[in-house]
């Protein structure tokens, strides 16, 4: 399974913010970062692979892009993924996750447990993530990071609070974030797989675990 996050397409102001996508962009030849993304991505994920995308895939009118990218792609929503983007998504096949998606095994109580959170943290329902069991290690995947030391983001902490508590009841070992771009939290048990941070390449779950 392949890992992208934060492909933010159509996005042109971040690029102001994270120069080093234009940057690698021009090194590589392009000047669309959009194109160079597509390409790049593409030359590393073929159409039957199976992709996670941890959210944030487009910016505005820019999620048409999407129809461009290889593999059988998972989404787990992010605070860019508007309705109108997730039902563009829908039809071209898309798995969206909106929502706690536990793919383990996993006491009933404790699903229902992680089901009453809805009653005690505001915004429950923009809470997105995944847990699966893989390489003998139970991981949490989330557009947020679990442990999420960046300033800027105070104002998602209703959402973060309610991923660490999932991440302590499930016995979690691993989460595997995005949204934070070139920010890599201080937790060791963080894996940043935003472009920024990768080289814009896709990441081979399981080498990296």
């Amino acid at each position: 399974m392949y890992i992208i996050s934060d492909t933010h397409f159509g996005h042109i102001n971040i690029l102001l913010f994270e120069p080093g996508r234009i940057q690698k962009a021009r090194m590589e030849g392009y000047e669309d970062f959009d194109r160079f993304l597509i390409e790049t991505i593409n030359d590393v994920i073929s159409k039957e692979d199976e992709v996670l995308h941890l959210g944030d895939v487009t910016f505005k009118d820019g999620y048409k892009l999407a129809k461009k990218l290889n593999g059988k792609i998972t989404l787990i929503k992010g605070n860019h993924d508007k309705e109108k983007h997730i039902k563009f998504y829908k039809s071209l096949g898309w798995d969206i996750i909106d929502g706690v998606r536990i793919e383990a095994e996993v006491d009933e109580g404790i699903k229902k447990y992680i089901e009453s959170m809805k009653y005690r943290y505001k915004k429950f329902e923009k809470v997105s993530c995944l847990i699966k069991n893989i390489n003998g290690k139970r991981v949490l995947f989330s557009h947020y990071p679990v442990f999420n030391d960046n300033p800027y983001d105070e104002k998602f902490r209703n959402i973060t609070n309610a991923l660490e508590e999932i991440f302590n009841i499930l016995n979690c070992d691993i989460n595997v974030y995005g949204h934070t771009h070139s920010y890599i939290v201080g937790d060791k048990k963080c894996i940043n797989a935003c472009l920024e941070v990768n080289d814009f390449k896709p990441l081979k779950i399981e080498e990296i675990l």
